[in-house]
């Protein structure tokens, strides 16, 4: 199962938690264990930590050349962690909105990866960024959008 995502998936996360001025502990927490997850090691780990520290802009990550999978499994952490200190404030929801511009994907498809991370949070412990579990997101994913499973191979 294709759980891995370029730097740029991440990069594009956290301008939703600077969104409202300040990137929250516990979404740097959140931040960089999905990145770890999904398979950023070494100089990407890095960037995306610094990226956590300092101020960064949707309009500064390039979203472009992801296969539509990627496409949706970035938008589906995107809600998620707009989501995750608990309160989605208006300028977060506007840079949500705007990642998914950039990934071109249908609003349709935004409703669907959305309720696939919300599933998952709503588990035993998932809301909590240290619980949350990306193999069952990916999962839900492969079950809501089978047309766009089969790119994960």
């Amino acid at each position: 199962m294709d759980r891995k995502l370029p730097k740029v998936s991440f990069l594009a996360l956290a301008s939703i938690g600077w969104a409202d001025g300040s990137l929250h502990r516990i979404e740097g927490v959140g931040l960089l264990r999905a990145a770890r997850e999904c398979g950023l090691e070494g100089s990407e780990l890095d960037e995306v930590e610094r990226a956590a520290r300092k101020h960064g802009s949707i309009e500064d990550v390039d979203l472009g050349g992801l296969s539509s999978w990627k496409q949706v499994l970035t938008y589906a952490l995107a809600s998620w962690f707009a989501a995750l200190d608990g309160v989605i404030s208006t300028t977060e929801h506007q840079t949500l909105v705007r990642i998914g511009d950039k990934l071109g994907l249908d609003p349709k498809l935004r409703v669907r990866a959305a309720a696939a991370a919300n599933d998952i949070a709503c588990l035993p412990g998932g809301g909590r960024p240290e619980r949350y579990d990306f193999v069952k997101l990916c999962e839900r994913l492969r079950e809501r959008l089978p047309q766009l499973a089969a790119e994960e191979t």
